[in-house]
Formats: structure tokens, C-alpha cells, sequence
């Protein structure tokens, strides 16, 4: 190693400053120092010298666990610790690489305070041992200031990271955060993370390489992997923001293009359109008032399931979309349009506390008003298993399918793109456009909009 790969003006510590148990260390009855070369804080009969770190024995054991762990190059990011002895000061020197020059900064910490050669030799092994450990599994003194929480276990971290958004997020948002977190402790646990591994461990290497096995091993759709890579940047950002990290490992990993995203869905026909409507009356009209939510009134399934019947204004021709259920976190007002309108009137709306299209314990496709709600998924289910094959769909057409369908038609039918904006509560750049849809007014214009068969 060259001089000039190293930064020599070193910064000095006082060991009462660094160690924890400086009491323990400087009471004149020391009865085990004889076995200290055996106890090292390594496995028992693993030597240790002055001049050999523990670093080796820690490459060791992480062989034998089969640890995947990217963990810092001794003598390359760092250099293990070492005892001067001199004649009026002895100190203990390592080096850590300093990740703003990339050179090796000189770090000293004294062991004056103890009187004796013995007892400065045991607390210096002490030391050296907790430093080789802590210098082998990342643990970098110059980012404690960007970040002092580096050595968090790094499931504590997660936990804590759940714990904080469980009182932050929705339901159904928190249930898909935990279930990322969760495969990446999964994955972490099969390449040797364990229970006290610290935050700092996970490298971006291994960022680099938990993504490929997302992608890979997983068979991750690109739309897929980009969603949790938009999760785990996310998850790094608050990581660093709270000072679990100094930098965020995902931030530099590539998205996948558009073009490889293109939507595996495609807009219903008139016929198909006719055959859903035809089916729904005849079979399920609880279900087809849903899909028609979704077609006339542009809502997502999530806001459906949620809707209670009070939401329902037939009077008014309106639906109301509450804040807490939409996606986007804004109230809205969706009109019905005249030809929908025999659809919902036949839908019991006779208990207005109800969840329109609620859940029946060993009924999961009865969409009738229940108290309890049901899920989003019910929708895209019993399409996927009951529509499909009655209307003999092709599964490029989806449920979803019905709001490109009808944004489409309207579109084409003429209707004004500042009401079909509103119908469908979408933003744009315009500022006022953030407020379109909140009025509770009906449009007559799209009262009269898209005739059904």
C-alpha cells in the first residue's frame, strides 16, 4: 500500500472515551488474563496475535455459514487495528477508508490510563478484537455522523421501519409493504443474514444482485420489478433520512423501459360490451352494477368495493367517492349516466350504513349489501373465473378493461375532455384541474352519455 492511498493525520481517542467497560478494564484484579489468547471474541481456540486480526477467523466462520455478505476487503477498505508500544505513549491505530476521497484515514485510540505493560495488553486485546469485528462487517467511523444508526441490526430496522408505517399507511398499503419487506428478509436469511447483522452489511452489491434475483429467480414481470424497485428505493430513502444508511443502495439501479411494460389488456368491443350486459342482468346484476361503476363511472375496484350504499344518490343521479377510499386521497362526484340508471335502482340501497357490494361468509361472489366490506380482489376474481368463460372473453380482456373502455367511448362520442377529466377525477398540470370533480353536481352531459344495449 502506497503513502499516498493513505490519509496519515490520523484523529486520536482516549480509550475512556471508547470503550464501554473502562472500569472493568482498569481494576488491578484481572484473574482471567492468562486465557485471554483462547477468548477473543472469535470461536474458543482460535489464536490471536498482535499482529493477526480477527478478520480471518471471521472469514472463516462465514464460509462455514455459506454468508453471501459483500463484507469490506481488509487492507483495501480498511486496515485492521494494531498496538504501538512506545516509550512514553501507547496507542492502538487503524485505518478506514474515508468514502469522500476514497483514500484510508488514520485513526488512534490511546491506552495510557492503564498503569501496567499487563493490563495495557489486555485492554489493548479487548479493543482490537471488538474493532476487527466491528472494521470486518462495515462499521465506518466517519459515517456515524450521516448516519449514527449504522450498526441497527438490520431486521430490528425493518421492524421498526413497519411499525411507523403501519400508523401511517391504509390497510391494504401496509399489508404490501410488509410483504416486500418480508421477501427481502427471506432472501437476506437464505445468504447468511442473521438476527445480529447490522444495517451497514448490506452492501450495494448485494442490492445489485437481490434485484436480479427478483428478476430471475422470481420471473418478475418488468411492471413488477419495477415496483419493488420503486418500494426498496423508498424504503432507502427513509432508511438514510433516519440514519440507518449514509446512502441509498437501490438509488442507482436502472428501471425497466416502457416499452417493455405495455399493458396485457385491451378495450371491450360493442359485441363483447353487449354480451357482459346481457349475462350480468340475466345472471349476477349485483356484479354488472359493479363493472358498470367501473365502465360509465371510471372507479377502481378498491373504491367499489368500499362504497356504502349511503354513497349512492339516484335522486341526484351522483356517486360520491369519499376521500378515504380513493386512491388518489381526494373526495369526488361521479355521474350516473341515464342509461346506467335501471342497473342501480335495482340494487337494495335500504340500509345506507352498508358496504354496497359487501362480503357473506361461504358466499364470496354474493355482492349484495353486506355490513362486513369485501375485498378488491372478489372483482377481478370472479371475473377471471365466472365472466370470462361465460362471455367468452380472450384474457386480454380484464376487468380494468372497462374503464380504458369507457373513458375511450366517451371521448369519441364528443363529450368535452374538461367533463370526461372530471368524470374520471384525473389531474393535469392546471392547478384548478386538482379540484375538478368535487362539486356534488351532476353533468347533464354525461347524463345522457354512453348507451348501453
Amino acid at each position: 500500500m502506497t503513502d499516498n492511498q493513505k490519509d496519515t493525520t490520523g484523529e486520536t481517542t482516549d480509550i475512556k472515551s471508547f470503550h464501554p467497560d473502562y472500569k472493568a478494564l482498569n481494576s488491578p484484579n484481572i484473574n482471567n488474563l492468562h486465557r485471554f489468547p483462547e477468548n477473543t471474541g472469535s470461536q474458543t481456540g482460535h489464536d490471536f496475535s498482535l499482529e493477526n486480526s480477527l478478520f480471518q477467523a471471521l472469514e472463516e466462520i462465514s464460509k462455514e455459514k455459506k454468508m453471501f455478505f459483500t463484507l469490506p476487503k481488509s487492507y483495501i477498505d480498511y486496515v485492521p487495528p494494531k498496538l504501538h508500544r512506545g516509550r512514553t505513549s501507547w496507542y492502538i491505530s487503524y485505518y478506514v477508508k474515508n468514502p469522500e476521497t476514497g483514500k484510508l484515514k488514520l485513526f488512534r485510540i490511546k491506552v495510557n490510563r492503564f498503569h501496567s505493560p499487563r493490563e495495557r495488553i489486555h485492554a489493548a486485546k479487548e479493543i482490537m478484537a471488538g474493532l476487527s469485528e466491528r472494521l470486518a462487517m462495515g462499521w465506518n467511523p466517519l459515517l456515524i455522523t450521516k448516519a449514527p444508526m449504522t450498526s441497527v441490526p438490520v431486521f430490528q430496522v425493518f421492524s421498526t421501519y413497519l411499525k411507523v408505517k403501519e400508523k401511517e399507511m391504509e390497510s391494504q398499503s401496509y399489508a404490501t409493504y410488509a410483504s416486500y419487506i418480508r421477501i427481502f428478509k427471506t432472501w437476506l436469511a437464505k445468504e447468511g443474514c442473521q438476527d445480529s447483522t447490522p444495517i451497514c452489511s448490506i452492501t450495494e452489491p448485494m442490492a445489485r444482485l437481490y434485484m436480479n434475483y427478483l428478476e430471475s429467480g422470481k420471473g418478475l414481470s418488468p411492471r413488477s420489478y419495477n415496483n419493488y424497485l420503486s418500494f426498496m428505493v423508498t424504503l432507502y430513502d427513509w432508511l438514510k433520512d433516519k440514519g440507518y444508511v449514509h446512502a441509498n443502495i437501490f438509488a442507482g439501479l436502472k428501471r425497466k423501459p416502457r416499452r417493455l411494460m405495455a399493458k396485457k389488456r385491451r378495450m371491450l368491443t360493442d359485441k363483447e360490451l353487449a354480451t357482459l350486459f346481457s349475462w350480468g342482468q340475466e345472471n349476477n346484476p349485483e356484479y354488472l352494477a359493479a363493472c358498470l361503476l367501473c365502465y360509465c363511472c371510471f372507479m377502481r375496484p378498491k373504491e367499489i368495493a368500499l362504497l356504502r350504499c349511503q354513497d349512492i344518490d339516484l335522486q341526484k343521479q351522483l356517486v360520491h367517492v369519499r376521500a378515504d377510499i380513493a386512491k388518489n386521497d381526494r373526495e369526488s362526484f361521479r355521474t350516473i349516466p341515464d342509461a346506467m340508471m335501471p342497473v342501480m335502482q335495482h340494487l337494495d340501497l335500504s340500509r345506507p350504513e352498508r358496504f354496497l357490494f359487501g362480503y357473506h361468509v361461504g358466499h364470496s361472489y354474493d355482492f349484495r349489501p353486506s355490513a362486513v366490506a369485501g375485498a378488491k380482489k372478489r372483482f377481478s376474481d370472479y371475473w377471471a373465473h365466472t365472466v370470462r368463460d361465460a362471455c367468452h372473453f380472450s384474457k386480454d380482456v380484464q376487468l380494468y378493461s372497462l374503464k380504458d373502455t369507457g373513458i375511450t367511448n366517451m371521448l369519441s362520442e364528443g363529450m368535452a375532455i374538461n367533463l370526461v377529466q372530471q368524470q374520471a377525477d384525473h389531474s393535469s398540470v392546471a392547478m384548478t384541474a386538482i379540484y375538478v370533480g368535487h362539486k356534488a353536481t351532476a353533468s347533464e352531459e354525461i347524463k345522457s352519455a354512453l348507451s348501453l344495449p
